[in-house]
């Protein structure tokens, strides 16, 4: 069993270390999205202006294969620019085509799985990992002298491949499948799925598996426009863990605590960075913890009735809210208001319940 944590700790070690250089460039996409919705909404844009807009607030998704090639080559040592090729292949609009017109596809008669390959995280991640040590083999088996003619197409030839016959197909089915799961429990038990997942955002966040998540809500985002609640879950876990650190700041009396936890409620809510509130708030004083997780869950439970979805990828905190407006579901963003509220005000008062400062430390030393 502690060879399945140590691997699956590693995995997710991996996939977070490959996608925090690529994820500012997502977020700014985002920003670009919302500035777009903004204006369009209030009828300032409109024409090619709006178009070309649109087209800078896309292209960071759109492009997010050849973004996390390049850091993924960049984390596993090997050649960004045989990454990059390696990748562009597959978003090739002539490919793309082709995996969109329904056809049957072969490749010297074997046969290829229709996939679409924009958007993509996890599989771009593997396929890079696996190209590291095609590098290395043919680094091996060939001369030095002939590696700047040979190497380059040794490498890019089976890479694409690979990507194309074997890994976009299985990680795509198995990211398929985790979508349909979570789109069928929505559907079938709604308030037990989003309460479930609400209440384990923030262990996922603390081992690294929440990154898994991330990338699905990503390409969810990206291929049909919404994600279903995953972004949500997110928003849930920041605003309880925001209300768990106003309880602890108006509880306790010790002043390192007090500036612990209005630092960590402020980053959880502005920029929506929630490792100050569970490292240095739940974990270590254990009692806020039972609040963050009950509070989720109970708001988990709202998102589970109301059905609360995200149109836009950023991480969720008060500045970027919008990314729960749609006009085409005019309710949503105010549904996403009061998801928030739930969890911030249930969590506050549990927390406030459970809570039970313990001695300031200058003060034990005192009274020795």
């Amino acid at each position: 069993m502690y060879k399945v944590r140590k691997g699956l700790s590693v995995v997710f070690d991996h996939i977070s270390e490959c996608m925090a250089p690529v994820i500012p460039i997502v977020l700014a996409g985002g920003i670009f999205k919302m500035i777009v919705l903004l204006l369009t909404t209030f009828h300032m844009l409109s024409g090619s202006t709006e178009v070309i807009l649109s087209a800078i607030a896309t292209s960071p998704f759109y492009f997010l294969p050849v973004m996390v090639a390049y850091s993924a080559a960049e984390h596993f040592g090997t050649d960004p620019l045989l990454a990059i090729v390696s990748v562009c292949v597959m978003l090739l609009p002539d490919f793309a085509a082709l995996m969109e017109s329904g056809e049957k596809v072969t490749f010297a008669g074997i046969p290829v799985v229709p996939a679409t390959y924009a958007y993509s995280v996890i599989p771009i991640i593997l396929l890079i990992y696996c190209m590291s040590h095609i590098e290395k083999f043919f680094n091996k088996m060939i001369k030095e002298s002939l590696r700047p003619y040979l190497l380059a197409a040794c490498v890019i030839f089976p890479t694409s491949l690979l990507g194309i016959l074997i890994i976009e197909p299985i990680v795509s089915l198995i990211s398929n499948m985790l979508a349909n799961s979570l789109n069928a429990m929505q559907a079938e038990v709604p308030i037990v799925a989003w309460g479930l997942l609400a209440a384990i955002t923030s262990f996922l966040v603390s081992t690294g598996m929440h990154w898994i998540f991330i990338t699905l809500a990503i390409t969810q985002i990206g291929l049909t426009g919404v994600d279903y609640g995953i972004m949500v879950a997110f928003l849930i876990s920041n605003t309880s863990l925001a209300g768990c650190d106003l309880g602890v700041f108006v509880k306790s009396k010790a002043s390192d605590k007090k500036a612990m936890a209005v630092g960590a409620m402020a980053a959880a809510l502005l920029p929506g960075i929630s490792e100050p509130s569970i490292f240095g708030v739940c974990f270590k004083e254990k009692t806020p913890l039972l609040g963050n997780v009950l509070g989720c869950m109970i708001a988990g439970m709202v998102q589970g009735i109301l059905t609360v979805h995200c149109y836009i990828f950023t991480f969720p905190s008060i500045p970027s809210i919008l990314i729960f407006y749609s006009a085409n579901e005019a309710d949503n963003l105010l549904k996403a208001l009061i998801v928030a509220a739930v969890s911030f005000m249930g969590s506050f008062f549990i927390t406030m319940l459970v809570y039970r400062d313990g001695q300031p430390k200058t003060e034990c030393a005192a009274k020795a």
